[in-house]
């Protein structure tokens, strides 16, 4: 996908939206000193471009009870194309799996993943990671304090 041209407009519209994806588009319009037609022309043209994937909520983790966090490196058994897909695939499908990253190097897989406690955790291990064929070898991380977290990104 090629990347747009994007103005100083566009990247104070981006930044606005990123920080507050249910801002007012009057709102939005004052804070980027334009008349509300051309901010929504704006914004239309830039999720029709798909530069705006899609707008969501972000839950607080802890009072949903989903705030036991592990960051996992998995290796697997063999590197092939269809072992990639069907891993990809099963992550995709697990509810607990938060991220999941196709890595270069020793690692194959980055997985972040979200469960109630510990014993959650060990269940996802034991029966959808050690279980899975194409999985060798994993290495959990548990998450002790997160000090950021960010949907953002950065623009000029």
């Amino acid at each position: 996908m090629a990347q747009i041209e994007l103005d100083d407009t566009d990247i104070r519209l981006l930044n606005i939206l990123q920080r507050d994806g249910r801002i007012a588009n009057t709102e939005l319009a004052d804070e980027v000193g334009l008349t509300p037609a051309p901010t929504l022309r704006r914004v239309r043209r830039l999720e029709e471009a798909g530069l705006i994937r899609r707008y969501v909520a972000l839950l607080d983790p802890e009072m949903i009870g989903r705030s036991f966090l592990v960051m996992v490196r998995v290796t697997l058994s063999g590197q092939t194309k269809a072992g990639f897909e069907t891993f990809g695939e099963q992550m995709r499908r697990r509810p607990e799996v938060l991220e999941c990253y196709l890595c270069l190097g020793g690692t194959d897989y980055f997985l972040k993943v979200a469960t109630r406690d510990l014993m959650e955790y060990q269940r996802f291990l034991v029966d959808v990671l050690a279980a899975n064929p194409l999985v060798q070898h994993t290495d959990s991380i548990l998450v002790v304090k997160q000090e950021k977290q960010t949907t953002a990104l950065p623009l000029e």
